[in-house]
This record gives structure tokens, C-alpha cells and sequence, in this order.
């Protein structure tokens, strides 16, 4: 049989068995596929079920299975197949995240529990989330925030922690840093309000400019209080600053006139400010004006001398007060009325610094922490005078002791009576006639007491 037959032969048989052969054929196809099919099936199957098991570990909150789960099927597995395994988990977790994301901000779910599943999922370092609905959440808590639906840390507590996870990084930072601003301008708002309710109406209206616009409810609030406050500032400042100055303290008085200024302009104002920058220049001290003042009335060389010193009020005068320094040690206390340029030195029972230059003296009380300002010699011996005026009393002259000859009439009783009391006294020697003994007389210089040393007794007058 030759080629040509042969072929033709071939050709009639499959013509003739052409329905056989085509069952046959598409019997074999469709076994080919079937088994294709089983296959991936089979293959999806066992991913499902893998899946699902880790997804219960993780809501389980069995984070430990589940990561040792993880990495037993990443060993397990081919790349192909863990590829095809971490899309599928991929999904599911990130759906997993959104839920609970929305649980925590609406307060089902506590921190502790939104920040395990977090930690849990970046420790599944192949697996990949779906980052838009997360970002789009965090929008959602920024909007929540503004309309104070949410605490200010429940939403910051949201953005930090959502902001760990893998794939998010800075894309809530634009939400974390708007919730920022906002409760900083709230608290301002807020400060705003403690101002104005102890009446510091000027740094109320600071605060409350300073409230964001786009905050729309409490720029409005804002906006009301700082009305409220320009409304009653005038009249609250003008009391203030005229109490003030009252009291000699002429540049606090300046300071709550320079608050209206800007919300008033008046001719009661500048003329207030125009007076008290009078008494300012006027009645202002250096400390080369209060070492020259000492210098003047003592031997002492303005070179050697020193002066640490600040304003004091005393019943509503203005007054230095100075620490007198000398080769680093301190030498006197002085206190300087402004006005008159009157010089006080301290001296009281348990220190005094032995000034022959002071008009008069000062002293602190113990128990109410006030200055008490001492009459001076002229004033004592007026008072002295005054006494005999009404007594009748008839002298020829009135002497005031020094130190040195006050120790001559200084005895127990009289040492006694300073120490119990911590009296202070000006020493009077009175001649009454030619051949009368002399009389020792003292005037307390705080309280003007008169007393008379007689017998060695010292008696009230």
C-alpha cells in the first residue's frame, strides 16, 4: 500500500467514525478542565479556611496564636500561594480595621483594645491595607471634633494610633495637626472667660482675639464676650487706675488707662495720663539720686557706696525703700518719701544702724508685716511742749539727749521696759528753774507716748 492510499484510508475511517471522535475529544477537554478546576478550587478552599482561622485569632484578640499561626503558614506555603493568601487577609483585616476604627471613636471599644489589633497587624509584615477608608475615617473624626461629637483626646487618640499602622504614616497628620488648632483656640476661648470673670477684661479681649474664624461657634461666643468686656472695661479701668494713684502707684495706674486706648479715645484719659506722668518724673528715684541724698547729709564717699532699692507704698505715698551697701555689707535701711525727699533709716528694738542723718525712722511690724513710720525730734518735742501747755507746766528749756548722754539716765527699769515692750524713744532733758533738779522725759517716736524717768521708775505722763 502506498502513501496516497494510506492517507485516503485514514481519511474515510475518521470521516466515518467523525461523531466517535468528537465525543471522545470533548469527554477529554472537559476532564482536562474539570481537573483544573478542582485544583484551584481545592487550593482556594484551603485558603479560605486558613483565612477565616486567622481573622478569629485576631478578633478573638488571641494575638499571639495568631502571629505564631501567620508565620507557620508562611512556611507552609508557596510564594505563589502566600501571595494569593495575604490579598485575600489583606482584605479582611482591613475591613476589620474600619470597623473597629468606627467603634473606637464612637466609644464601644476602649484604647487599649484599638491599639492591640493595631499592634497586631504591623506585626503581619507582608500583609497590606487598603489605607483610603481609614484616611477618609480620619476625616470623619476631624469633622466630629469640630462639631464636638468627640473628646478632644478620643480623636487625637484615633489619628496617632491609626497613624502607626504600615501604608498610613503622614497621611493623618494633616487631620491631627486641624484638631490641634482647634482645641488650642477652644482653650484660649476658655482662658478668655476665667479673664473676664476676675475682671482682667483687657486680657479677656486679648484671648478672644486671638479665637479661630473658621471655629465658627466660638469665635462667635468669642466675639460676644469681648463686646461684653469693651462694654464695662472703661468704667472698671478709670476706678482702678484713679485707686491707684490714690496709693503713689502712678505707673500700675498708667498701665490700666493704657487698656483703653485702643477701644477709647478720650480727653479724660489723656488727661489722667498727662498727671500721672507728671508725679512719675517728678517723684522718681535712681539709686546714684538716693546714694547722692545720703552723701549729702553724711561723710560717707558715693564711691563706696552701693544701693539696691524699690518702690513702696506706705498709706498711699510713694516711698524707696533702700538697702545701703558698703564694701558688700549692708549699713543702713532707708526708705525715701518721693515727694518731699524725707529720709526714713530702720531702727527698732532689735535693729537699728546708729544713722545720724535719717529725719526719722521706720520700723517693721512683726505680726502684720507693715511699715510704721516714726514721728521725728521736732515733732516728739512738740508733743512734749503741747503736754506742759495743758499741764501748766513751766520750764526753761527743752534738751534733746544723745546717745551719750542718754546712757547716762539709762537704768534697769528703763532697759526692762525696752525689752518687754520694744519701745523706741526720743530722750528729753527738761529744766524747769535754776535750783529745781532736771527732768528726764521720752516720747515713744511710733505711738507718741510721753513718759517721764523719775526715782529710777519709768512712769506714763
Amino acid at each position: 500500500m502506498n502513501f496516497k492510499a494510506f492517507y485516503d484510508k485514514i481519511v474515510d475511517t475518521i470521516y466515518d467514525n467523525r461523531r466517535n471522535i468528537m465525543r471522545i475529544s470533548f469527554s477529554i477537554l472537559a476532564l482536562l478542565l474539570l481537573i483544573i478546576v478542582l485544583y484551584f478550587s481545592s487550593d482556594n478552599f484551603n485558603i479560605n479556611g486558613e483565612a477565616d482561622t486567622l481573622l478569629n485569632y485576631i478578633e478573638d484578640r488571641q494575638y499571639n496564636m495568631a502571629e505564631t499561626y501567620y508565620h507557620d503558614i508562611e512556611k507552609e506555603f508557596s510564594d505563589t500561594k502566600i501571595n494569593r493568601f495575604n490579598k485575600k487577609v489583606s482584605k479582611k483585616i482591613s475591613l476589620l480595621l474600619i470597623n473597629n476604627g468606627d467603634m473606637y471613636i464612637n466609644g464601644q471599644i476602649t484604647k487599649e483594645q484599638y491599639m492591640g489589633l493595631v499592634n497586631m497587624v504591623n506585626a503581619l509584615n507582608t500583609i497590606t491595607i487598603e489605607s483610603s477608608n481609614l484616611i477618609d475615617l480620619g476625616k470623619r473624626v476631624d469633622e466630629m471634633y469640630k462639631g464636638e461629637n468627640i473628646s478632644y483626646d478620643s480623636a487625637l487618640s484615633y489619628l496617632q494610633i491609626t497613624s502607626s499602622l504600615k501604608g498610613i504614616g503622614e497621611k493623618l497628620d494633616e487631620y491631627k495637626q486641624h484638631i490641634k488648632v482647634l482645641y488650642e483656640s477652644r482653650n484660649i476661648y476658655k482662658e478668655g472667660t476665667k479673664k473676664q470673670s476676675i475682671k482682667k477684661y483687657y486680657e479677656a479681649v486679648e484671648l478672644y482675639d486671638k479665637v479661630l474664624k473658621e471655629d465658627e461657634k466660638y469665635y462667635s461666643l468669642a466675639k460676644n464676650a469681648k463686646n461684653e468686656c469693651i462694654d464695662v472695661m472703661h468704667d472698671y479701668y478709670i476706678r482702678e487706675a484713679k485707686s491707684l494713684a490714690q496709693e503713689g502707684k502712678y505707673e500700675e495706674a498708667l498701665k490700666d488707662l493704657s487698656y483703653l486706648k485702643s477701644y477709647y479715645n478720650e480727653e479724660e484719659i489723656s488727661k489722667l495720663e498727662d498727671e500721672y506722668n507728671k508725679y512719675i518724673s517728678n517723684y522718681t528715684m535712681t539709686s546714684d539720686d538716693i546714694i547722692n541724698l545720703i552723701c549729702r547729709r553724711s561723710d560717707e564717699n558715693k564711691n563706696d557706696l552701693s544701693v539696691v532699692s524699690y518702690l513702696q507704698t506706705v498709706n498711699g505715698k510713694r516711698y524707696y525703700y533702700g538697702e545701703v551697701l558698703k564694701d558688700e555689707k549692708v549699713i543702713n535701711e532707708v526708705l525715701i518719701d518721693t515727694e518731699t525727699k524725707r529720709l526714713y533709716s530702720y531702727k527698732s528694738d532689735k535693729k537699728e544702724y546708729n544713722c545720724n542723718y535719717s529725719d526719722a525712722y521706720f520700723k517693721i511690724d512683726e505680726e502684720s508685716g507693715e511699715i510704721i513710720l516714726s514721728i521725728d525730734k521736732e515733732k516728739a518735742k512738740i508733743i512734749l511742749e503741747d503736754k506742759f501747755k495743758e499741764e501748766e507746766k513751766k520750764y526753761k528749756n527743752i534738751e534733746l539727749l544723745n546717745d551719750k548722754k542718754i546712757e547716762k539716765y539709762m537704768n534697769d527699769d528703763l532697759k526692762k521696759k525696752i525689752e518687754e515692750n520694744g519701745d523706741i524713744y526720743y530722750y528729753f532733758l527738761v529744766k524747769t528753774g535754776w535750783f529745781k533738779p532736771k527732768e528726764v522725759y521720752m516720747v515713744n517716736m511710733y505711738n507718741k507716748m510721753i513718759y517721764t524717768l523719775a526715782d529710777d521708775k519709768v512712769q506714763p505722763k
